[in-house]
């Protein structure tokens, strides 16, 4: 394809040349010759001409494609110059970090030296340590630890002062061993260690560590191990070693402490076992004595219980003497609350309450005159109010006795309404006594269905129908939903 191009751009360059030398050669001959001919002019005029456009073209031709390859070349200079540059930057980058990594690599070695230098040191901290450790696991006596500790006065544990207080017979810290000069700060540590049931310490001239470490038994300070090392180096891993190190050491003296207790305890309760061998006899007879108290105590009790419970009774049946409708009207009451509370997985001291209130509920009606309650009329509103009394009067006659309070309560509230319009007090659902909101269904159930001298009984449908309209009003309505489950049962009739 070039060799192509090429090839044509050789014929139009011979082609441009003879357009340009054709009218010179033709005005040679005119002046050699002496021609004048228009004719000739004019070609002249013409090939000169297409010589200018055809140079122009070849011009355009020739000197664009170079123009051309130019810029190409120009753009791929550049390239190179950027690529050249980023080069150069990237020699450059790599020579500084060539230099830092030198310095890292320079101050790893140095760290490398150091750590390896802390190895060996540790190690034999480590081996003393371990030596020192196996020495003293296996002691039970305060003064030897102490002496073995003092072995170690020189070297990478360095103790320069050891000493160990204890609490005695008067509880009072008194030294059970110590070896080396007393510090200026071991009293002030030793205060502080036993105020704050932890360890403390201070760290004097950046090689001086001195601990107390307390020692506690059930929750108590009953002693304290004061230690003044001289260590290699008090970096905070290094102090946490030794302080760990003076830790191993407080349990040994610890356990050392216990152990001399316990042979010292030993010897007493060999003492006492004698004396309580004896002592024992005397207990078993006092303890069947004891046995056969209770059981008698345990009759009596029953006996007691069932007195009160058949004093109760008596005094409901005292209200059916002047309420002749309502024979039988409390034992049902508390049939119906007792079942109620079944329904409701009620505790048994709650239902323990709850038989014994049922039984008072109305015992407040002894205040009421006979003629009120057993008018076969419909009540005046004087009479009304009179009705509405016995309930405080109910609380007024138990307030003195030694019953529960919740009993009482149940009584004063057991004519209270959720909607507020009940009486005596006008008291809302949850100020009302869930107990006496059982008692409150239950007494008007068996009321609906019992003869009364206003009217005769209510049948089932009626008096169920009855509580259900009041649900919500007068009554508690997960409390009358109990009742009618029990009633639809037929666990809840008494006609």
């Amino acid at each position: 394809m070039k060799l192509q191009k090429s090839l044509w751009m050789r014929v139009f360059e011979f082609f441009l040349f003879f357009l340009i030398g054709f009218p010179l050669a033709v005005q040679i001959v005119e002046v050699f010759f002496n021609i004048k001919k228009p004719s000739i002019e004019y070609l002249q005029i013409v090939t000169l001409f297409f010589a200018i456009v055809f140079f122009t073209v070849f011009y355009i031709l020739r000197y664009g494609s170079i123009l051309k390859r130019y810029r190409v070349f120009e753009r791929k200079q550049k390239v190179i110059i950027k690529k050249l540059k980023e080069e150069k930057d990237s020699i450059e980058k790599n020579y500084i970090d060539s230099i830092r990594l030198n310095k890292e690599m320079t101050n790893i070695v140095k760290r490398l030296i150091e750590t390896e230098r802390d190895i060996r040191e540790k190690d034999e901290w480590l081996k003393n340590f371990f030596e020192l450790s196996t020495k003293i696991i296996s002691l039970s006596n305060v003064e030897n630890i102490v002496g073995v500790i003092g072995e170690y006065s020189h070297g990478s544990l360095g103790f320069f002062r050891m000493s160990i207080y204890h609490d005695g017979d008067d509880k009072r810290f008194k030294i059970l061993s110590q070896f080396g000069q007393k510090d200026v700060h071991e009293q002030l540590l030793l205060s502080r260690a036993k105020e704050d049931f932890n360890i403390a310490y201070k760290i004097e001239n950046n090689n001086l560590l001195k601990v107390a470490i307390p020692i506690i038994s059930e929750e108590r300070c009953e002693g304290i191990c004061f230690y003044g090392i001289e260590c290699r180096s008090t970096s905070s891993e290094d102090v946490e070693y030794y302080i760990s190190l003076c830790n191993f050491i407080t349990m040994a003296i610890k356990n050392a402490i216990y152990y001399t207790n316990l042979k010292k305890q030993k010897s007493e309760i060999e003492d006492l076992y004698e004396k309580s061998t004896y002592m024992n006899e005397k207990l078993k007879e006092t303890i069947e004595e004891l046995n056969k108290s209770k059981a008698e105590l345990e009759k009596k009790n029953q006996e007691i219980e069932k007195f009160f419970y058949e004093t109760i009774l008596c005094l409901s049946k005292a209200i059916e003497y002047k309420d002749v409708y309502t024979k039988g009207h409390c034992e049902r009451v508390q049939s119906i609350a007792l079942k109620i509370a079944d329904e409701l997985s009620l505790s048994d001291e709650e239902k323990d309450v709850l038989k014994v209130a049922c039984l008072l509920h109305d015992i407040g009606k002894i205040g009421v005159k006979e003629d009120i309650l057993n008018k076969k009329g419909s009540l005046e509103a004087h009479e009304y109010k009179e009705i509405q009394k016995h309930p405080l009067i109910g609380y007024n006659i138990l307030k003195d006795l030694e019953f529960t309070d919740r009993i009482k309560k149940v009584v004063l509230q057991h004519h209270e309404r959720v909607d507020g319009r009940g009486y005596p007090f006008g008291l809302k659902d949850k100020e009302i006594d869930l107990l006496a909101k059982i008692v409150a269904v239950a007494d008007a159930y068996d009321a609906m269905t019992s003869d009364r001298p206003y009217r005769k009984a209510f049948d089932k449908e009626t008096a169920l129908n009855e509580m259900k309209r009041c649900a919500g009003s007068q009554f508690d309505t997960a409390i009358v939903e109990k009742l009618i489950n029990l009633a639809q049962k037929g666990l809840v009739m008494f006609l």
